[in-house]
């Protein structure tokens, strides 16, 4: 009996590890395919914000028990935040993967001279809660304009290239099942 109870053990096992194996393997390719389509609509010269296009792969527990994919700005591996040496010169802070969004979605009117401080709250597990106000820090008060939204959202792009990436998530499946069968003949 004992036998038995282990065959059907390792049967089980075999049941839920190859489709998310499988699965993961296609959704990588997919996600570096998506970013290459989000890349190739942003012009040559936002290098910056090319860097913050990325994608990672969501952890099975946070998706339901199923394999997934996460696409977009800021997503991924993050690199290191723009500093003033690189920036020579150029006022500002720069697009890295923080503030992409920034240039995805635009800004409403900001201003140098303030900053925003938290009141009273507690902390806890997003960090210090309570109410924001803005304060002066001493410095001149200066209006840095509004930053209309300056590419097209990401789900655009990826929607009209939705053929293209099924048929790579097709075809990787059946890579995938191929190398598996083969695994479990020998």
């Amino acid at each position: 009996m004992d036998g038995w109870q282990n065959l059907n053990r390792n049967l089980e096992k075999l049941r839920k590890e190859i489709p998310n194996k499988i699965a993961r393997k296609a959704l990588a390719k997919v996600g570096k395919q998506s970013v290459s389509i989000i890349k190739a609509t942003i012009p040559g010269k936002y290098k910056s914000v090319r860097k913050a296009i990325g994608f990672r792969q969501l952890k099975l527990n946070a998706n339901a028990g199923q394999p997934g994919i996460k696409i977009g700005a800021g997503v991924g591996r993050q690199r290191k935040a723009t500093t003033t040496k690189n920036r020579r010169n150029r006022p500002g802070i720069g697009i890295d993967g923080r503030n992409v969004h920034w240039w995805f979605l635009g800004t409403d009117e900001r201003f140098t001279g303030t900053k925003r401080i938290r009141i009273g709250g507690r902390r806890g597990k997003g960090g210090v809660r309570g109410a924001q106000r803005r304060v002066d820090t001493g410095k001149m008060k200066a209006s840095r304009g509004q930053m209309e939204p300056q590419g097209i959202p990401i789900s655009v792009v990826l929607r009209a290239a939705s053929g293209q990436i099924e048929q790579t998530l097709r075809t990787w499946v059946g890579v995938g099942l191929k190398e598996e069968a083969g695994k479990l003949r020998k």
